[in-house]
């Protein structure tokens, strides 16, 4: 008999008091992952793990208890560079997982983006 392979996707996404990596495996509902829980799904190196969670804490900071809806980065420009570090991350993460591994880039405000 044989082993069937298992199918894992992983979308980088951004949301207020979660993971940054957001993990399905084999079609189940999937699931967000902190940075220092995803190797326990797929093996990573500590630079890009240490690189997310920095990308990811570059927005968790900017919440703002007292007006929630004043959060996040407000300058358009910085914006603008923390969503293209995340495309860059969401490229590393594609290039350390491999083929195997679907890889999706979520950008703040934005449609979802499949990494090749």
């Amino acid at each position: 008999m044989s082993n069937p392979r298992r199918t894992v996707e992983i979308r980088l996404m951004f949301d207020w008091g979660t993971g940054p990596f957001w993990v399905s495996v084999d079609g189940d509902l999937s699931y967000d992952c902190c940075p220092n829980e995803i190797s326990e799904v797929v093996p990573l190196s500590d630079e890009l793990i240490a690189a997310v969670a920095e990308w990811d804490e570059r927005m968790q900071r900017t919440y703002n208890d007292e007006v929630p809806q004043d959060s996040g980065i407000l300058d358009p420009e910085q914006e603008a560079r923390w969503k293209a570090d995340g495309r860059e991350l969401a490229r590393r993460l594609k290039a350390e997982v491999g083929a195997d591994v679907r890889v999706e880039y979520a950008p703040l405000g934005g449609p979802v983006e499949v990494v090749r």
